[in-house]
Formats: structure tokens, sequence, C-alpha cells
């Protein structure tokens, strides 16, 4: 099932729906809104932009579970905790 939102795109000045599933990353601009980018094998650096006017936080509250490089790190260690270091002999 596909997750589609409504958002206000600059370039077209009109309100448009996106599907979320095709969206790789979205990052919020410093003077407001958003680019969300799609994956475009025929584009530089493998993806294009669109430019909404919708703040980062409507995008972050649609996300399963946000998180950051020190909690990927807290569960590395964790995972490296549990394992052991040497294989028992039989």
């Amino acid at each position: 099932m596909s997750l589609f939102v409504e958002v206000q795109s600059v370039e077209k000045n009109c309100k448009v729906i996106i599907n979320l599933d095709m969206v790789v990353e979205i990052a919020p601009l410093l003077n407001g809104g958003c680019d969300i980018f799609y994956a475009d094998q025929a584009a530089v650096n493998g993806k294009t932009a669109m430019k909404v006017k919708d703040s980062y936080s409507m995008f972050q509250q649609l996300a399963m579970q946000v998180v950051s490089s020190d909690d990927i790190a807290k569960k590395v260690k964790a995972l490296k905790s549990n394992t052991p270091l040497e294989v028992p002999k039989l």
C-alpha cells in the first residue's frame, strides 16, 4: 500500500500529490520548505529534486522511526557485546 501526501510545489506554484514510496531523501532548506529527492538514473548523482513549501516536520511525523547516527552506534555496540568473540571448540 502506497503512502501519498499533498504538498505545495514551488516550481508549479500549486498543490501536488506525491508518492512517498518513491522518495529517497527529504532535506530541510534554510529559508523554509524542503527539497524532496527521487531516484533518477538519468540525473546527475542519481536523483532529482522537487522543492516544496511544506515544513520538514510535516514529513518527519510520517517517519516510522527517526534514527540518529548515535542510535546506530549504540545498537552496533550492543550487538558486539552480545556476540562471542571466539567460537567454542567441541
